[in-house]
């Protein structure tokens, strides 16, 4: 029987939809928020259904890997009628049933709902990095020296401002984005971020993100975009520097913090991809913890 399961383009007005889903429970992976899936959709080949009463996302990357996230529950929501109709569509369509995206949080949801159904491995790339607020904003102790040497050489340097991303400003980051790309070799991983951060910005109020830059020597020289992720964590969607002024991106990174999430106690930066410049970079800003990621495969196969 074939499984009848429209999966329907993620548009702006759609948020209202994800955002219901995402806060009915305490998530803490970056993945869930409106923002990510919408700024990815088209790199990432995005699309959703509800299916009793769970928001159930597909993705396929590339020309042939395929996956989707764990079901989102709703209040009524059938997990395991979602999951199965899920494999089910993956099945008939010729591809392999994989599971992204999954957290300790969803793995035991799922165990709960189809229990021994998925077997599960690590996933360490796409490990969220958490850290407190007040780390990023006051950077005490030995272990942020360095951090605090590079926002002293900074502000030795350079005479700067900080000013709120707004309708003001957008403009000007897009063009600052657009003309840092200029200058980066075109392979595809760089080319869906621009794509992901044009998004952000030129949606910005839609997608109702906070935002932060450096204006120096009058032209934008940083931007960071984000939102609340829960009650008690903020998310950083995208963090954009000139490496010519030394030190930018350490001084966007305390001073986003300071201004807008000073009142939230955790700051999620997303994951390292696997790249060793980036796991460098997030794990000298010492996390407090890691949001732990698994991909889910069929048990029987």
């Amino acid at each position: 029987m074939i499984v009848d399961i429209y999966f329907k383009e993620i548009e702006l007005g759609d948020k209202p939809i994800f955002d219901h889903y995402f806060s009915l429970r305490h998530y803490e992976n970056s993945e869930f928020t409106f923002t990510n899936m919408y700024i990815w959709r088209q790199p990432f080949n995005l699309k959703f259904s509800i299916i009793g009463d769970c928001l159930c996302i597909i993705g396929k990357f590339g020309k042939d890997f395929h996956y989707f996230f764990p079901p989102v529950p709703g209040e009524n929501s059938k997990i395991d009628i979602a999951v199965h109709k899920m494999i089910q569509y993956f099945k008939e369509n010729g591809y392999p049933v994989i599971m992204k995206g999954v957290t300790d949080l969803t793995k035991e949801m799922l165990e709960e709902a189809v229990p021994g159904l998925f077997r599960f491995e690590r996933d360490p790339n796409n490990d969220d990095y958490v850290y407190l607020a007040e780390d990023l904003i006051y950077l005490r102790g030995k272990k942020y020296h360095q951090k605090r040497n590079h926002i002293n050489k900074f502000l030795k340097s350079y005479q700067y401002t900080y000013e709120s991303v707004s309708d003001k400003n957008i403009e000007e980051c897009i063009q600052a984005e657009l003309e840092w790309m200029k200058n980066k070799d075109p392979i595809p991983g760089l080319e869906y971020e621009k794509v992901a951060v044009l998004e952000a910005l030129r949606n910005f109020d839609a997608l109702k993100l906070k935002g932060g830059a450096l204006r120096i020597d009058g032209k934008i020289q940083a931007f960071a975009l984000g939102e609340l992720l829960n009650p008690e964590m903020a998310v950083i969607h995208v963090e954009k520097a000139n490496t010519q002024y030394h030190g930018c991106y350490a001084m966007i990174n305390q001073q986003f913090a300071e201004h807008c999430w000073k009142d939230v106690r955790y700051i999620n930066r997303e994951e390292d991809m696997g790249l060793p410049g980036l796991r460098q970079a997030k794990r000298s800003y010492h996390p407090v913890k890691m949001v732990e990621k698994y991909t889910g495969y069929l048990a029987e196969e």
